[in-house]
């Protein structure tokens, strides 16, 4: 008996039970801060050389890299924080993965239990499992330690199944250092004995999209992030789906490179951000297939939706979350499936069915585009480069395989308007929480991660600023990332916003050198001020061997879409 126990049973501590665990199903990036509670798991960390741990400056910048690595390849990665300010730290940026339903384990220590629940007044007390809760899909608190496999499968099944999302796990100082008995099955169980498979279409629902399809006049393809989730098969397919139907297609914010930029068919990314056909194929079209899409503001194109009596619109939503169907606007038909399987059977019950769009629709919508992007003015402001013009100078350096994280207020629009998506998961905003700083974490997240591409990260001046310090976290790991940033001295959109009610405060950013900065941090920094500089900064920036800044003065220009922007939030009944 003794023998046959020693065979299917382990004693080992609860830290490195955790890290067995998470090896064991393929987590390999770890992001965080050396921190005193958190001991024993980071000695656990440090006995494994194909577990990659990244130190950072801040603990936020950990839940962004965290959320990079997700973003980028869906895979999971952990985050840790230690007890008290280290957790309240990592929350702030874990919010913008609960808000973009990235799946990322965040892992906190706690002061021992017999102190805690509640708390006796020991330092850097925190009730993480309540601070935690309404920012993650699932967390929990481990209070026995043998129960540490069952809630390792259980967070991570969670966070990888229906709409992924961030999960959490705080786990006390005497369980990570404290020796348990573990059963050997559980501790190696791999993935595919605790997480389903996605589920598939109904052909009957199918049969029902394939009759609305017919009936259309204008029809209108969305493809959100559930189809990059999806893999690279179901983004072929959508370009397929859509070269089927004959009809324009968007992609939303966390979709940037499902449509390709450069297709006929394709009428913007980003949402509303893409331009004013956007805006006119979403208030016409008669039909949409949303796919994978939850409908966030930057698909609000007339303020907030409502539920109205048009008889003439009709929806039909793809998701793999039943509770994301109808969430946003009354449905025609709501199918709960994984894009991808939906996308594919949509395209075979396709084959030889004749369709009939408007003769004009697509075309009139396409001349729009053109017009619309003609357009735009990129003249100099005052001596300074447009911001546009940057944007439009940097897209020329960036291949179609290269990984690119767009951050700040208009920055980010700029660049989305001119950085072409041609290829999924290669643009990445952070939409759903539009949290500053989270491009040059996540940026150096992916530069690990994928060491022989090349990875940039444009930003202005404000969003640059809550991060910056993670330059040093680039020279001390040896991680290039080409950060542009548009500096236009200032909160360029709140100043604008204020000005235009007859005041201003706080807004004034004049006056850093943010060159010098990355020259004091061990990196490569240069300042550009006339556009006509750029290929030689841009010459220099790839040819160097650490991380670069190139601080780029512009002047502040309205996107065009700005106007769209603020309708979509206001107050409307």
């Amino acid at each position: 008996m003794q023998d046959h126990d020693a065979s299917t049973h382990v004693s080992m501590s609860g830290a490195d039970a955790v890290v067995h665990i998470l090896h064991r199903v393929g987590i390999r990036s770890v992001f965080g801060l050396a921190s005193g509670k958190l001991s024993p798991l980071f000695k656990a960390l440090s006995t494994r050389d194909d577990m990659r741990f990244i130190g950072v400056r801040h603990e936020a910048s950990a839940a962004f890299m965290a959320s990079g690595i997700a973003a980028a390849t869906g895979q999971m990665a952990l985050c840790l924080g230690e007890t008290g300010p280290g957790g309240l730290n990592l929350l702030s940026a874990l919010g913008g993965a609960w808000a973009n339903h990235l799946p990322v384990l965040a892992i906190t220590s706690s002061n021992p239990s017999a102190i805690m629940h509640p708390h006796r007044g020991a330092f850097s007390s925190t009730d993480n499992e309540s601070l935690f809760r309404h920012l993650t899909k699932w967390n929990a608190r481990v209070t026995v330690g043998e129960r540490l496999p069952e809630l390792i499968h259980c967070a991570l099944r969670e966070a990888l199944s229906g709409r992924p999302g961030p999960v959490h796990l705080d786990i006390p100082a005497e369980i990570l250092g404290g020796i348990f008995r573990f059963s050997r099955a559980e501790l190696d169980a791999p993935m595919t004995s605790f997480i389903g498979r996605p589920p598939a279409p109904h052909a009957q629902d199918i049969a029902v999209v394939v009759d609305l399809l017919r009936q259309a006049r204008r029809p209108l393809i969305v493809a959100g992030g559930g189809v990059a989730r999806s893999g690279s098969d179901a983004c072929a397919a959508m370009v397929r789906l859509l070269d089927r139907v004959g009809c324009p297609g968007i992609a939303t914010q966390m979709g940037l490179g499902v449509i390709p930029q450069d297709h006929p068919q394709c009428l913007g990314q980003g949402g509303f951000v893409g331009g004013s056909a956007v805006v006119e194929a979403m208030q016409q079209a008669d039909l949409v297939l949303a796919f994978g899409c939850r409908f966030s503001s930057f698909l609000w194109v007339d303020g907030p939706p409502r539920w109205d009596d048009r008889p003439d619109r009709k929806l039909v939503q793809i998701d793999i979350d039943p509770a994301a169907l109808g969430h946003a606007l009354p449905l025609t038909l709501g199918l709960t499936s994984d894009a991808g399987l939906a996308i594919e059977a949509l395209v075979q019950a396709l084959s030889g069915v004749e369709l009939y769009p408007a003769p004009d629709w697509l075309p009139g919508l396409t001349a729009k585009r053109d017009a619309y992007r003609a357009s735009i003015d990129l003249k100099d402001i005052d001596g300074l480069i447009h911001p546009g013009a940057l944007a439009q100078g940097v897209a020329r350096f960036i291949g179609p395989d290269d990984l690119v994280t767009l951050d700040g207020g208009h920055t980010s629009f700029w660049s989305n308007e001119f950085t072409p998506a041609l290829v999924p998961s290669t643009r990445f905003h952070e939409p759903g929480m539009s949290h500053l700083g989270f491009g040059l974490p996540a940026a150096l997240a992916m530069a690990g991660h994928y060491p022989d591409r090349r990875v940039f990260c444009l930003t202005g001046d404000g969003a640059f600023g809550f991060n910056l310090q993670e330059l040093d976290t680039a020279r001390r790991y040896g991680l290039k990332v080409i950060t542009i940033i548009h500096n236009n001295a200032s909160w360029g959109v709140i100043r604008a916003a204020q000005n235009k009610h007859g005041f201003e405060i706080g807004t004034d950013l004049d006056g850093t050198d943010y060159a010098a900065i990355a020259r004091a941090f061990g990196c490569h920094g240069e300042r550009l001020e006339r556009l006509e500089d750029l290929d030689v900064v841009m010459a220099r920036a790839l040819a160097a061997d650490t991380s670069v800044v190139i601080d780029a003065r512009v002047g502040w220009s309205p996107h065009p879409m700005f106007p769209t922007f603020g309708a979509s939030t206001a107050h409307r009944l």
